[in-house]
C-alpha cells in the first residue's frame, strides 16, 4: 500500500429517537474514494459505498445494509461494473439466546481466476446459554461464485464452526472449538483448559487436531485421517516487587 495516492470523502450522520419505543437510532454514511499509483498517477481503484445502520429497542435488534459500486485495475486487467449488496441482522432474543444472519450478493472479482464472478454469500450464527456457565456458539457460512460471462462455477464453500465453553469457577474454564470446511474436506478440533487468577497470572494447556478426508484417486488413500497435531502449554506469573 506504499505505492498509492488516495483521495477520499466521508459524509455521515445519526438520528436518535429518545422518545420512541421502537427505534433507538438510525445512522447513515457515504464513502467515495479513488486510488492511483504513487509515481505515474495510474488509476487503480475507485468506489462509492453508502451505508445504513438501524438499531431497534425491542430485543436490541440491529440491522446494517450497504451497497458498493467500484471499478478496479487488478493484475493488469481492468474490471468495470463491480457491485455488491450487503445486509445483516442481529437480535438478543433473551439472556440465553442471541442470533444473527447476513447475506451478500453482487459481481465481484474472482482474483485467483482473473474473471468477474457473480457471488453469493450468506451465513447464520447463534449463541445459546442453556446453563449459567455453559455457552454454545455455532455458525454456518456459505459462499459461491459463478463466472458472469460463461456461468461456470468458480468455487463453492460451506464452513461449519462451533465452540463449547464451560466456566467451572472464576479461575477455571474449558472450551472446545471445532470447524468443518466442505471445500477443503478438513475438520479441526481444538480443546483448551485455562486456569486464570488474573489477566497477568495464568496457566493453560491445549491441543490442536487437524483432519482431512482423503481422496483415493488424488491422494493414494481415502477416508478421514489426522494430518497435524500439536500440544502446547503456557505458564505466566506476575511478580510484584
Amino acid at each position: 500500500m506504499n505505492n498509492v495516492r488516495q483521495a477520499q470523502v466521508n459524509v455521515g450522520g445519526t438520528l436518535r429517537f429518545e422518545k420512541s419505543k421502537v427505534l433507538d437510532y438510525v445512522n447513515g454514511s457515504v464513502n467515495v474514494a479513488r486510488e492511483w499509483n504513487f509515481d505515474d498517477w495510474f488509476r487503480k481503484d475507485e468506489w462509492i459505498n453508502p451505508n445504513l445502520e438501524v438499531k431497534f429497542r425491542t430485543a436490541q435488534i440491529e440491522m446494517h445494509a450497504n451497497f458498493i459500486a467500484s471499478n478496479e485495475h487488478f493484475r493488469g486487467t481492468r474490471f468495470n461494473g463491480i457491485w455488491g449488496v450487503h445486509n445483516c441482522l442481529s437480535a438478543n432474543l433473551s439472556d440465553a439466546l442471541r442470533v444473527s444472519g447476513n447475506v451478500n450478493y453482487g459481481h465481484r472479482i474472482a482474483r485467483y481466476a482473473l474473471v468477474m464472478g457473480k457471488q453469493l454469500d450468506y451465513g447464520f450464527s447463534a449463541n445459546v446459554k442453556p446453563l449459567d456457565r455453559f455457552l454454545i456458539s455455532a455458525s454456518y457460512n456459505y459462499s459461491r461464485s459463478d463466472d458472469v460471462n460463461t456461468g461456470e462455477r468458480l468455487f463453492s464453500q460451506s464452513v461449519f464452526w462451533s465452540r463449547l465453553s464451560l466456566q467451572v469457577s472464576r479461575e477455571f474454564s474449558m472450551r472446545v472449538v471445532s470447524q468443518y470446511n466442505d471445500r477443503r474436506k478438513t475438520w479441526d478440533l481444538d480443546p483448551l483448559v485455562t486456569y486464570r487468577i488474573n489477566s497477568l497470572t495464568m496457566f493453560y494447556i491445549g491441543t490442536t487436531h487437524d483432519y482431512r478426508d482423503f481422496d483415493l484417486a488424488r491422494d493414494g488413500r481415502e477416508g478421514w485421517d489426522l494430518t497435524d497435531r500439536q500440544f502446547f502449554l503456557k505458564v505466566q506469573y506476575l511478580f510484584q516487587i
